[in-house]
């Protein structure tokens, strides 16, 4: 094991119990220089997510950034109150006594994040953990080396290392090497469902708490009441921003089967309205990670038929936005999570068989549901065990901070964003103060006879 694991996991366990940083002021403090930090070096950011995905700077501050600062702000604005200790309610048989919840630091955080959004994926639940008061060790993705190795440099100098620290490294090895050696008070992981799999394994062995946001088979919707015109805006907006990599893109549309065909010719008119005819020339539209995902990537191709799109340029890491029709929900195309710009299409008779194709991909991550009618809007919102998701919109339901962020069952568990990431961050613990004054001769032994007639009336009456 590298001897720089166990001397940045000892300074910081010491650093945190030094309580340096459990004052509001130290906590607001942080976040200022966070934000500081990454407004000051925007251009290299930029220039850093060009390199590895082909991002905008547009996108670059509209899904990576701008959703940062945000979350810095709504942090700021609500830590005083939730760091104050609050009284609860007490039972009738603590008498006389009252109850209290003090919300303290968990202590030392390992933030594991990905490759496809690797700046707000890092720095948001970052954020949390520094809210909440914690010591935090970062490893990012190897895939967004250019990304990865700026956020190293930025945090490395700018906080001290018993405090924050960025390990880089292949996370085959940096990973099980921090998890299978050092006990964290919280593990915080964004990727795959199977590699969710392996860091609870891992973390389970000293006993670690983790947070796991993973992916799924997310549908998206839509009734044949729906406005089809705007559906189609912010459906393609939410599915190929970023070349289709995230984590919430509609990975299938289920389309009811009277509007399919006019739905189709909606949704590519809005695809060569975002991204013109030639989308490989636009500016606007990201590449894939690596060589390995764009293989994967195009062998989909194969298993239906390609309605609209189904370039690619290897040498670019390049794929079109690609709509696809005619697919087998037995194929692989089917049963692993997309990631990336392809679109499969299925239609539905009624909700019922709509509910079904879902089920066979249970507890996505994110459901979309474009309709007009209440009813078809509470029964998908009932019937359908989801993380979160939209109606009448995709995606953006990761922005609102107000809002858990997190999945179920296969899509992971825990939460987080604004008041939810100082929580996943934070332990409350309960304490309960009785005065000295009065001390209830029933609840001594010797038990029994009126003893016993009293606490069956105080517990359970």
């Amino acid at each position: 094991m590298d001897n720089s694991y166990q001397s940045i996991y000892s300074a910081q366990t010491k650093y945190f119990k030094s309580g340096a940083t459990r004052s509001i002021e130290f906590r607001k403090q942080q976040l200022d220089k966070l934000e500081a930090m990454l407004r000051n070096n925007e251009t290299a950011i930029q220039e850093a997510l060009y390199k590895d995905l082909r991002k905008h700077p547009q996108e670059v501050y509209m899904t990576e950034l701008g959703g940062v600062y945000e979350e810095i702000k709504d942090l700021k604005a609500g830590l005083r109150e939730w760091m104050r200790p609050r009284k609860t309610g007490s039972p009738f048989f603590l008498f006389p006594a009252s109850s209290m919840l003090y919300p303290e630091p968990v202590g030392n955080v390992l933030i594991i994040s990905p490759w496809n959004y690797p700046i707000y994926i890092t720095m948001n639940p970052l954020a949390g953990a520094i809210a909440a008061g914690n010591t935090i060790i970062i490893k990012p993705s190897e895939y967004s080396v250019h990304t990865s190795e700026l956020m190293a440099k930025l945090i490395n100098e700018n906080f001290p290392s018993e405090y924050i620290h960025v390990f880089l490294g292949d996370g085959a090895e940096v990973v099980p090497a921090l998890l299978k050696n050092f006990h964290f008070d919280q593990v915080f992981f964004t990727g795959s469902t199977p590699v969710g799999k392996k860091i609870m394994e891992m973390a389970a062995s000293h006993l670690s708490p983790v947070t796991l946001e993973l992916g799924g088979k997310s549908p998206c919707i839509i009734s044949s009441d729906a406005n089809l015109t705007i559906a189609a805006k912010r459906i393609i907006w939410g599915k190929f921003v970023n070349a289709g990599q995230t984590c919430v893109a509609a990975d299938y549309l289920l389309v009811e089967e009277s509007i399919k065909e006019k739905l189709v010719q909606v949704l590519i008119k809005e695809l060569e309205n975002c991204y013109g005819e030639n989308q490989q020339q636009s500016d606007s539209y990201a590449r894939i990670i690596n060589r390995k995902r764009f293989d994967t990537l195009v062998s989909y191709f194969s298993q239906g038929k390609i309605l609209y799109g189904g370039k690619s340029d290897a040498a670019d890491s390049y794929i079109s936005p690609t709509l696809m029709d005619n697919v087998s929900l037995d194929s692989p195309l089917m049963q692993e999570e997309i990631f990336g710009p392809i679109l499969p299409i299925f239609t539905y008779k009624d909700k019922s068989e709509a509910l079904q194709i879902i089920e066979r991909n249970p507890y996505p991550l994110a459901l979309y549901v474009f309709t007009g009618n209440g009813a078809t809007e509470k029964y998908f919102i009932d019937n359908v065990r989801f993380g979160g998701g939209c109606i009448n919109e995709t995606v953006l339901n990761l922005g609102n901070s107000e809002l858990p962020f997190g999945g179920v069952g296969f899509s992971g568990h825990g939460a987080y964003h604004g008041k939810f990431s100082f929580d996943t961050f934070t332990h409350l613990k309960g304490v309960v103060k009785r005065a000295t004054w009065f001390e209830p001769s029933f609840r001594h032994a010797p038990f029994g006879g009126f003893k016993t007639k009293i606490w069956r009336w105080l517990l359970g009456r």
